[in-house]
């Protein structure tokens, strides 16, 4: 049999011509057969990158268990407000940790308004038509000459006036007037302006009377600036939407603390459930590396296991193997001592608390530079660099191989060829003898 082979330096040969032996079979054969601890060597590449694949999935679960500690790890936490207001239409209200439980009566009489003047005259555009005069704005004044109205307006507002200018359009001929607007609510002052644009408040009025909001809580006046109030109600921001005077509202903040644990112990028990899912299904097919997270399960399960959690509510289903949190539990063991639950959980100045230990632990494992992951990381990513390193080697050496393995099979054609022509003499010189004899 004759072949036609490409050697490794990129030139044909034409192996077995002589031989009539398939040589370049012979030596893919032996090629494949050295081979063979390369294609070893690449499954294993493939498995350590397909486990930490795993691990980076598992580092992610790890985390989202811990997003959900971080309503219960500060006393802070704990200090929620369920507010009902029987008069939303007139202000909103939001609570901070500093909020008090408690309950108000709030009547909105007026609203925060900031006083706004209107030129008495007009022009007919604010980019070419030159103005020039002065304008007194309380105790400062500005004189302005050969400037349009939309120059007029950049020049107050980068100054230091108390107001900020705007340009409104009436709609007449000569519409565009120049609005002048006193950055704080409630406060008065007198504009005057003279030449291309006319102000005369003294005489008058204001436009639109600043004016501060008024409020009565409990049948005390409160009087402020904003329309936000914060000082009123002790942790408490009041946003005031608008009047209603001699309308009283009820306002009752009460403590939100036992729907905020029952929310938070509801997803961390769901976020650890997750885990426990995924190791299940890692352990279907690769029980070592299911080992390998399994370490860190327990030790999340010890905390999630102990006497502080199991008498809340949180237990463990032996037929699953997941947890478990029954709010009912939890509700009555609340009902009967709230401030031990959120002592043992969030801790004191004596307990460091349930959560804060389990944070810990968490931030460990979750470290940028020494966790869970970035250990498991550098190892396989070494062992992968390691591989590839060795595989590398070994392609090289296999390319020698086979540059050698065809140089000998060419030098044994070549032999063979020579032999075979050298035959074919001898036997035609004998030949043309015998003829000639």
């Amino acid at each position: 049999m004759t072949t036609i082979a490409s050697t490794s330096s990129g030139t044909v040969s034409f192996a077995g011509l002589a031989s009539g032996i398939d040589t370049a079979s012979i030596i893919e054969s032996i090629l494949e057969v050295e081979r063979a601890p390369i294609d070893t060597m690449e499954d294993k590449k493939e498995y350590l990158s397909t486990k930490l694949d795993a691990y980076t999935e598992f580092n992610s679960l790890l985390e989202s268990f811990y997003a959900s500690l971080t309503g219960l790890n500060d006393a802070n936490d704990l200090n929620t407000f369920a507010v009902r207001n029987s008069g939303s239409d007139s202000f909103s209200l939001s609570t901070t940790s500093l909020a008090e439980a408690g309950s108000y009566s709030v009547e909105v009489v007026s609203l925060a308004q900031q006083q706004k003047d209107v030129s008495t005259n007009g022009i007919a555009d604010t980019s070419t038509t030159s103005l020039s005069g002065s304008l007194q704005i309380g105790e400062a004044t500005l004189d302005y000459s050969d400037v349009t109205l939309s120059e007029l307006a950049d020049l107050i507002n980068d100054g230091d006036y108390g107001v900020s200018a705007s340009i409104i359009n009436d709609g007449t001929d000569n519409g565009y007037r120049l609005k002048l607007t006193v950055a704080s609510a409630g406060e008065e002052v007198a504009i005057t302006g003279t030449g291309s644009l006319e102000f005369d408040t003294a005489t008058n009025g204001h436009t639109v009377a600043g004016a501060k909001a008024h409020l009565v809580i409990d049948g005390i006046d409160y009087y402020s600036s904003s329309n936000t109030v914060t000082d009123a109600i002790k942790g408490v921001t009041i946003t005031l939407l608008e009047a209603n005077e001699g309308t009283t509202s009820t306002v009752t903040i009460e403590s939100d603390a036992e729907t905020v644990i029952s929310d938070q112990l509801q997803e961390m028990v769901e976020a650890y459930n997750a885990i426990d899912t995924y190791i299940d299904t890692i352990s279907g097919s690769d029980s070592t590396l299911a080992n390998t997270m399994k370490s860190v399960q327990r030790s999340l399960r010890n905390y999630l296991t102990s006497k502080d959690l199991t008498t809340i509510g949180i237990s463990t289903n032996w037929e699953t193997g997941e947890l478990e949190f029954d709010t009912e539990v939890f509700s009555e063991a609340y009902a009967k001592d709230a401030d031990s639950i959120k002592t043992a959980l969030v801790g004191d100045e004596d307990n460091e608390g349930l959560m804060n230990r389990l944070d810990d632990y968490l931030t460990e494992q979750l470290n940028s530079s020494t966790g869970f992951l970035v250990s498991k990381e550098t190892t396989i990513n070494k062992q992968i660099s390691d591989l590839e390193d060795r595989i590398s080697a070994m392609e090289t050496r296999l390319e020698k191989r086979q540059a050698t393995l065809e140089a000998q099979y060419a030098a044994m054609e070549e032999l063979i060829s020579t032999l075979t022509s050298q035959g074919d003499y001898i036997t035609s010189f004998f030949e043309s003898y015998n003829q000639s004899s």
